[in-house]
């Protein structure tokens, strides 16, 4: 089965999930994913920038149906901290939340549906959460062409803060390789992972992110919202020292193109800042 939930990325003026929407059919019970970055960015006129942290705990969910209907989703909460604003104020901090609930059905051995449902929202200390919300829905249909390839295509909807909706081909691809490759594609997520023994391996991996929140409303400023269409490419290594837990160190480089708009959609000011490095460390618990 092909997972959907790297589309989630296009759905974020609040920070959706990213996690695979997909699950082993000996699923655990719980798990949970908390990861940290810290990126050395510029400074920028149309958007919050210079350093920033950005810290994002995820929950995925799987809920066995029948044998061949499942429910399978995400629930995801996360903090930013931007140094610079372009308020002339000493930082920013905003918050997000997102979701994904999805329906899966095997309908053979070859062909697997999947339908479903996704909102978040992201916001400024002191600006509305209800109106920073936003959703939409998504479909796909993917086929099984062998035991170690699947292939997903469909589509998906989304509303956005203070922009026009959102309609975007959904992909996916779950490959094995080689018994030590593996190569998968959730959405606009690529991610390239090589086992090197039981406990390591390396990775490289793409993402798409799409970022943004409802500001506060400041005097003598019409700007009600900021996005951050971003790209990250990077290069990590994980640890597993038992199945239930995993490590993951990474670095790599970021690309931003900050714009601040008005409650009419207005593009007020845009700005495309230089490459950015960044570190991140990620821990997965299940059981």
């Amino acid at each position: 089965m092909v997972a959907l939930a790297g589309m989630l990325t296009l759905a974020r003026a609040g920070s959706l999930p990213v996690t695979p929407a997909t699950a082993p059919e000996s699923s655990p019970r719980f798990v949970a994913e908390l990861g940290t970055q810290f990126e050395f960015a510029e400074e920028s006129p149309a958007g919050p920038g210079g350093d920033i942290i950005r810290t994002r705990l995820s929950v995925p969910l799987f809920v066995p149906l029948s044998e061949r209907w499942k429910l399978i989703g995400v629930l995801r909460g996360g903090w930013t901290d931007y140094s610079s604003d372009p308020f002339g104020g000493d930082g920013l901090q905003t918050w997000n939340v997102g979701g994904l609930l999805t329906l899966n059905g095997d309908f053979n051995e070859s062909w697997t549906a999947t339908v479903g449902v996704l909102g978040g929202g992201s916001w400024e200390d002191g600006a509305s959460f209800s109106d920073s919300l936003n959703g939409g829905g998504l479909a796909m249909l993917s086929y099984k062409f062998s035991p170690t390839l699947t292939v997903g295509l469909g589509g998906l909807y989304l509303s956005r803060l203070n922009e026009d909706a959102l309609v975007v081909p959904a992909l996916g691809l779950d490959w094995q390789a080689s018994e030590a490759l593996k190569v998968t594609l959730y959405g606009l997520d690529l991610r390239a992972e090589r086992t090197l023994s039981p406990e390591w391996a390396v990775y490289l991996r793409g993402e798409f992110d799409p970022d943004g929140a409802l500001l506060e409303r400041r005097p003598g400023s019409e700007v009600e919202s900021f996005s951050d269409q971003g790209f990250r490419a990077a290069a990590g290594l994980k640890w597993t020292p038992i199945p239930s837990m995993s490590l993951s160190l990474e670095g790599g480089v970021a690309f931003h193109e900050y714009s601040l708009r008005n409650d009419q959609a207005v593009e007020l000011a845009k700005d495309r800042i230089k490459p950015a490095p960044f570190v991140g460390i990620s821990a997965r618990l299940s059981f």
